[in-house]
């Protein structure tokens, strides 16, 4: 039967909490990472506008107040904006990381490799297709 009987301290280096600021690549993470609180406030912010049409009556009076007053203050527009420019900010990281974690092969026959750039024009020019798609939507409808 062995005891350990040992008494060193096990070396523990110290961890500012500035860690992620000295490296631009864990700044970007962390900025990434923090974004998603700002996603989780659109979320909500969608589920409750989704709440308030259900409950709205046939003339839509809860869902007009959740309009008018809530989506209507300057400070839930101003997050809006955040938002929106975190949502281009993780468009942005994501379309990067593709090429890299998604291999695509000019032909099935072929081990030959796109270039980076199709795999980045493909995805901006979805990008900008789903946002018009978006916005005559929203102004057909109004």
């Amino acid at each position: 039967m062995s005891a350990d009987n040992t008494f060193r301290k096990p070396y523990v280096p110290k961890v500012e909490a500035s860690w992620w600021l000295k490296n631009p690549f864990f700044t970007r993470y962390i900025i990434r990472e923090g974004t998603s609180l700002v996603s989780l406030f659109v979320c909500l912010e969608l589920l409750l506008g989704v709440f308030c049409f259900a409950l709205s009556d046939a003339h839509g009076d809860v869902y007009l107040a959740y309009v008018n007053g809530f989506l209507g203050n300057i400070v839930i527009i101003l997050l809006n904006l955040v938002a929106l420019a975190s949502c281009l900010f993780h468009a942005v990281t994501w379309f990067a990381l593709m090429p890299k974690a998604v291999r695509l092969f000019m032909n099935k026959n072929s081990t030959e490799l796109l270039p980076g750039y199709v795999p980045h024009i493909g995805l901006y020019l979805a990008l900008v297709g789903a946002t018009l798609v978006i916005l005559v939507a929203a102004f057909v409808t109004m």
